[in-house]
């Protein structure tokens, strides 16, 4: 914006398949979100990788495995989960890579409470009510939460990642701009 002050910007936060919908019915010249409906199979959808986000397990300060320094998925079997889904459908594509990793792991989650909201999973798990698995982004700033802690999950495909998706026919000279200038970092 500072180098293309007549450009307006205006930002929104919505659900992963609100997003795909606004970007499919030209409501927005560029998305970032989590690939949670399959927008890399869409004719006329460009994509790029903006960020592989590491993945935390949220545990409160009680639970036995708050003191480990790491874990992996297959630790966490029978424990309540309150899942941090991508999307407001029970089967997205983004859920289904998440329930496959599961899978892999050699179980079925125990999937307690379903939502979007950070916050709401947050305010669960620090009553003890179980345990969640979150984007790093979304808790790095909360430094000496209370009833909090936040432990890496490391395992092949535990990241979340973050997409640039936009449609390749839009005409918007400002979205050309946007795209001339993005970081390197972007695959």
């Amino acid at each position: 914006h500072q180098q293309n002050s007549n450009v307006l910007i205006t930002f929104y936060r919505c659900s992963t398949d609100a997003l795909a919908a606004g970007l499919l019915h030209h409501e927005y010249d560029i998305i970032f979100t989590w690939d949670s409906t399959n927008l890399k199979t869409q004719e006329g959808v460009a994509c790029r990788t903006v960020e592989k986000a590491r993945l935390v397990v949220a545990l409160y300060a009680g639970h036995p495995l708050a003191q480990r320094q790491q874990l992996r998925r297959q630790e966490l079997r029978g424990e309540t989960i309150l899942y941090m889904s991508p999307d407001a459908a029970d089967d997205s594509y983004g859920d289904a890579f998440f329930m496959q990793l599961y899978n892999e792991a050699g179980y079925k989650p125990n999937i307690l409470f379903r939502s979007a909201d950070t916050e709401s999973i947050l305010m669960m798990v620090s009553a003890e009510e179980g345990i969640s698995i979150l984007p790093a982004y979304c808790v790095e700033k909360l430094y000496n939460a209370d009833n909090l802690v936040f432990v890496p999950l490391i395992g092949e495909g535990e990241v979340e990642e973050i997409i640039a998706a936009w449609q390749t026919t839009n005409p918007n000279p400002a979205l050309a701009r946007f795209l001339a200038m993005t970081p390197p970092q972007w695959e």
